[in-house]
């Protein structure tokens, strides 16, 4: 196991790493940038991908990247973007300007309360799979069926409810 660890530790890694080595060879700092931007990355993100190019000695240029990301930023800080990231279960990243944050964080909670309706409703059908594997172990005279089939019906009746509500947070 241990030498399994060792064998697999170069790939682990790599599979870490945010960018390529022809990534960074190529050296296009302003459209990784944008790609950072419009995926909500922090200022100082760049440091992983210094860690990443640093291994075959390339650094970002900062200022390129720097760019892009702010280019990024305008697709990324819009109130759909943030419905979008919420309905993913993902809260909007700091990175927003201060005058436009009331707006995005409404959308953003509103996407997030769409997304939990949506882990409710997953969580309902998945109790419904369990009792009906439960009903077809019980023999057709069991008494405990009743009180299985009660609750599938009201698990049935919540997945309605919740639906309606859930389309009530659409964007």
């Amino acid at each position: 196991m241990k030498y399994l660890v060792l064998l697999l530790a170069p790939f682990l890694l790599a599979a870490c790493a945010t960018l390529s080595e022809d990534e960074c060879r190529a050296g296009n700092w302003y459209d990784i940038g944008r790609e950072d931007g419009a995926d909500g990355r922090r200022s100082d993100f760049i440091i992983q991908h210094a860690k990443a190019c640093n291994k075959i000695g390339i650094a970002p240029v900062r200022a390129e990247w720097e760019q892009g990301r702010q280019e990024g930023l305008l697709i990324y800080c819009r109130p759909r973007r943030a419905y979008e990231e919420g309905t993913r279960g993902r809260r909007l990243s700091p990175v927003c300007p201060v005058e436009d944050l009331a707006e995005l964080e409404r959308a953003n909670k509103r996407g997030l309360i769409w997304y939990r309706i949506g882990q409710d409703i997953s969580q309902a059908k998945s109790d419904i799979r369990q009792i009906n594997a439960q009903l077809a172990s019980l023999a057709a005279d069991d008494p405990s069926r009743a009180s299985l089939i009660g609750e599938r019906a009201s698990l049935r009746l919540e997945i309605i409810t919740l639906r309606a509500e859930r389309n009530l947070y659409r964007y």
